[in-house]
Formats: structure tokens, C-alpha cells, sequence
């Protein structure tokens, strides 16, 4: 099993979770994010991608040290308006709870045994579509390893 598919398999384990506070969609990902391709993916909000973003290598002293980046990819649609997406209301969690939740099961878990805990490195706004009453951030998350090369 490839590094991606085993990242992306623990990190769907550890949110499903968060299905208790409201989350509908929980799967992989590995297109890009606008609303049109939004609005073709899915159409149950709040949703929840995980995708294993890139792999690096490089050989040093005989050992072979491995880089990986994940993003998580939380989007919400609230008939209030893309500030209940992204804030939440009585009827969904909203952008900003989800990434407390993925955040809250991530931040400094080591997911794959050999690679260290996940660390958080940004949050930021993907999408943002008032019209269409969307809201939609991304986090991204780096892992290392460390192997005999």
C-alpha cells in the first residue's frame, strides 16, 4: 500500500468522529476545489476531504528522509448565508467548528508508524461564496520519516 493511500485511511479513521457534531461527507479527494466543483462532488454539507497532497525524497548519509503533506479540506453550505457556513448555527457545525474538530484529532497524532506526529502548518481560506452560500478552508498538515536508503 502506497504511503498516500495508508496516510489518507488513518486520518479518515480518526474523523469519523466527527460525524457526531453534524459532518455528512467524509472521504478522499485528489481534484481541485472551486464551487463548480463543489457543487458536481457533493451535495451533502458540511463535507470533509482528506487528501495525501505530495511526497518528497531525499538521500542523506544512507538513510532516505521522507517528507509528506496532507490537506484537509472542510466546507459547509447554510441557507443563512456563507457566514452560518462558515460560523455555524442550530442546523449545522460551520467551516470554523470543523476545523477545530479535525484539528483537535490531528494536531501531533502520529497516524503512520515510522513517521512523526502530524504537524499543523496552516489554515486558510479555499473558497469563499457568498451567493452560493458556501464556505469552504483548507488545512495542511506535514509528516517526516526517516529510512535506510
Amino acid at each position: 500500500m502506497h504511503e498516500f493511500e495508508a496516510v489518507e485511511n488513518a486520518i479518515l479513521g480518526r474523523l469519523e468522529a466527527l460525524k457526531e457534531i453534524g459532518l455528512k461527507t467524509l472521504d478522499t479527494y485528489s481534484g481541485q476545489m472551486d464551487v463548480e466543483a463543489l457543487d458536481d462532488l457533493t451535495l451533502q454539507f458540511p463535507c470533509c476531504y482528506v487528501i495525501a497532497s505530495d511526497l518528497s525524497s531525499e538521500e542523506i548519509n544512507r538513510y532516505r528522509h521522507y517528507g509528506m503533506g496532507v490537506s484537509i479540506i472542510v466546507g459547509d453550505r447554510n441557507v443563512r448565508g456563507s457566514r452560518s457556513a462558515a460560523r455555524g448555527d442550530a442546523s449545522s457545525p460551520g467551516v470554523y467548528e470543523l476545523l477545530l474538530g479535525v484539528r483537535g484529532r490531528l494536531a501531533g497524532v502520529r497516524v503512520l508508524d515510522g513517521w512523526t506526529p502530524l504537524k499543523l502548518m496552516r489554515e486558510e481560506p479555499l473558497v469563499y461564496a457568498p451567493r452560493e452560500s458556501l464556505c469552504v478552508y483548507s488545512a495542511h498538515y506535514e509528516l517526516k520519516s526517516v529510512k535506510p536508503a
